[in-house]
């Protein structure tokens, strides 16, 4: 009694205005039962990764044990970050970089790997194969993962330096968030988030809707942008479930939708950042649309084994108009003059992918064995149109008046249509075999038949070409289990990427008199590693090192336009470091940093050897630090610091780089069990550089002539969110 009395006590001279006091006996055990409360309750710790990997990449296993340099990011991360589509979470994974993009919104076209394109997924499915529109938004993002090297088991195709696969949001627990954001540049968002707990049998839902507007740091570039996404999701019991997604995302650009330039040496970086010679005042509205429909089946038989079964079918068209010079980005002859015409490109995709997989544990004797089996089949129709304007209006660099007249900029004709019919089926199977209680074997392999239809209409008339390519992908790794926290492994895969394009064949006198089909584009990987978890599993870590070669490098033919040429071999080697998550409930971290050396190493043209591959850094480090000040009520004060750097960007011509550059971003949040206020300041200093580019010597000036993306100068977003 003497105890409770005490504690009373002291619980009342710290929280006079909370509480006032009573002498009866029940009104003390309250107030101690309450003070009990206040002791045993903690602040909820950020999770800045997933420890497992969605369902949908379909390996059963965690990411430490997994032979394979897997990254996988949290939405509470990017949220954090203040990111707001998939190019905004590269920073916290090594080896990732986006190149030149000339749209604000087609950003997934131009991500990289280890100096390779890299495909991205929705829920390891295709999203489109050659040509339509790639948009993502935050609002759909539960996680995101960056797989390292070749990923049979991932997808039917992909390149050897990684793909990228991102994981929606789907019935979970019980919520209603609703976040509004504002910001430099006429930003606004609002987005909101609802969902119900998942039930042992019948429906649960989620749903999440966003509208955004933006400006841009360009005169007279506004975007729009829209998402919708219903889900729901129906338990026959704890082990069976159907879910059927719908996802829409269209943006909007208003008077143009190009952000590159092009520059002289002189002249790079300089003048105003907000001229915009591609505008057009007139012009109609571009836009990029991806619409999903996914249907989503699972079936536990026991603890061991499950079927799982998906379709998805996209449908992403996509308009983009902007205003040019001879079919160029805007340019102006010596005395300051140019014509200006309209230029529309339109491109559709329209892709139907299923997949069905089992995924399950078996013993033979002392040995185990995690066997993953399954096939895919895709469908992809898309195109392509490319249109000049029939319209030139003159434009002056002294005085740019970027007004066109509506119906004369709207007239146009159309130089080039390319129409794709796509096939892709294929079988794989993976046995994860655990030899020894410290020592796993990965082996399998895949094999895809792939069909493609293409029918390209120009100047040159009508050509049908019609290309059939089969290949098997094998896999083989090994994984060392050092203890419970650290493992080691070794990777060799292979990737298999199918070409559709064609190789022009000229003559002595180098006149085009026939083509031929490309080659299909093989890769291999050979990949050492290292990971471990610490602090409980709270900070994950990966050091690795890669040997990658990709044969069958396709580009365009700068001589024969509307041709591909290949090159013989590209190398591409280099070391990574990732370290991601929470060293202490106050202090996270991220931070990375990779080495590339991407170059070719084998061609007939012995002018090509030792060319660095196209946009490709040699070195980016990134770091993302935050600290939590812990206040009263659960609430909290944190302050966060990041820093990108990128160095030795290459570009189409031979040791030619882009200014390297270093940038500081800050965070400052104040946390509340249900609400919280985030402000993210990006370029703090306010640095002047490209955020992507490349040069190309010769035209449309004389010597050296940058093509780049400025990168966003100082600008500050703001958000609050609340939870009901």
């Amino acid at each position: 009694m003497k105890r409770i009395i005490y504690l009373t006590f002291l619980y009342l001279i710290y929280q006079p205005l909370s509480y006032g006091q009573k002498s009866d006996t029940a009104s003390r055990v309250q107030k101690v039962n309450k003070l009990k409360e206040v002791n045993v309750v903690k602040q909820r710790v950020v999770r800045l990764r997933p420890e497992t990997l969605t369902n949908t990449l379909k390996l059963q296993q965690p990411l430490l044990q997994t032979p394979q340099s897997i990254i996988s990011i949290s939405s509470s991360l990017l949220q954090q970050q203040g990111g707001l589509e998939l190019r905004d979470a590269a920073r916290n994974v090594s080896g990732v970089y986006f190149a030149l993009n000339s749209t604000p919104f087609d950003n997934s076209a131009t991500a990289q790997i280890r100096g390779f394109n890299a495909f991205s997924t929705y829920n390891g499915m295709s999203r489109r194969f050659s040509y339509g529109a790639l948009i993502d938004d935050e609002s759909l993002v539960e996680s995101i993962e960056f797989v390292k090297g070749p990923a049979g088991f991932l997808n039917s195709y992909g390149e050897p330096g990684g793909s990228i696969n991102i994981s929606t949001k789907t019935p979970g627990q019980k919520l209603l968030n609703v976040v509004v954001n504002g910001g430099s540049f006429n930003f606004f968002r609002t987005s909101v988030d609802i969902g119900s707990e998942v039930k042992k049998k019948g429906f649960s839902y989620r749903f999440n809707t966003t509208y955004q507007h933006r400006d841009s740091y360009l005169n007279e570039m506004r975007t729009d942008k829209y998402v919708i996404a219903p889900v729901l999701q129906y338990n026959f019991s704890p082990n069976t479930f159907v879910l059927a997604e719908y996802n829409l995302v269209r943006g909007e650009s208003q008077y143009g939708s190009s952000l590159d330039k092009v520059r002289s040496e002189a002249d790079k970086l300089s003048g105003p950042i907000g001229i915009n010679y591609s505008a057009g005042n007139g012009l109609p509205i571009s836009y990029a649309q991806n619409q999903t429909g996914r249907i989503y089946a699972v079936h536990k038989f026991n603890k061991d084994w499950q079927l799982t079964s998906q379709s998805s079918y996209l449908l992403a068209p996509y308009a983009s108009w902007n205003m040019t010079s001879k079919g160029s980005k805007v340019y102006f002859e010596p005395n300051g003059m140019t014509n200006r015409r309209s230029s529309l490109s339109m491109g559709s995709g329209k892709t139907f992918s299923s997949q069905l997989f089992a995924s399950g544990k078996v013993r033979t004797g002392p040995i185990g064995h995690q066997l993953l089996f399954g096939a895919e089949y895709t469908n992809s129709r898309d195109s392509l149109s490319l249109n000049n304007g029939k319209i030139e209006f003159p434009y002056t660099l002294a005085n740019p008046s970027n007004f066109v007249d509506p119906d004369q900029a709207r007239q146009t004709t159309r130089l080039t249509r390319i129409t794709n019919n796509t096939f892709l089926k294929s079988a794989f199977a993976y046995d994860n075999i655990q030899l020894h209680k410290k020592l796993l074997l990965t082996i399998g392999a895949r094999y895809t038949w792939f069909t493609n239809e293409k029918i390209t209409t120009n100047s040159r008339g009508v050509v049908p070409v019609k290309q059939n390519q089969n290949a098997l992908s094998p896999r083989a790794a090994l994984t060392y289990l050092i203890d419970s926290s650290t493992t080691a492994f070794f990777l060799y895969d292979q990737s298999f990427v199918p070409q559709t394009g064609q190789k022009a064949i000229v003559n002595a006198a180098r006149e085009v008199i026939g083509a031929e089909p490309l080659d299909p584009q093989r890769g291999k990987n050979l990949e050492i590693g290292l990971k471990r978890n610490w602090f409980n599993s709270r900070l994950y870590t990966t050091l690795t090192g890669f040997h990658t070669i990709r044969i069958n490098t396709a580009a365009n033919d700068e001589v024969n336009a509307g041709y591909r040429i290949q090159f013989g071999e590209v190398t591409s080697k280099g070391i990574e470091l990732d370290v991601i998550g929470n060293i202490t409930d106050q202090l996270s971290l991220v931070t990375n940093y990779t080495f590339v050396k991407a170059v070719i190493t084998k061609d007939k043209d012995p002018k090509r050897l030792d060319k660095q591959m196209p946009q490709t850094p040699q070195q980016i480090f990134n770091t993302w630090i935050q600290y939590k000040f812990p206040l009263r009520n659960l609430a909290s004060l944190n302050l966060s610091l990041g820093q990108t750097t990128i160095i030795k960007r290459s570009t189409s011509d031979k040791d030619q780089f882009i200014p390297d550059y270093t940038k500081f971003d800050a965070g400052i949040s104040y946390v509340q069990d249900k609400y919280f206020f985030r402000m993210i300041a990006d370029n703090l200093t306010g640095k002047r550089y490209m955020s992507s580019g490349d040069i190309i010597s010769g035209f449309p000036y004389e010597g050296r002539n940058f093509y780049y993306i400025d990168g966003d100068p100082f600008n500050v977003k703001l958000s609050i969110g609340i939870k009901f």
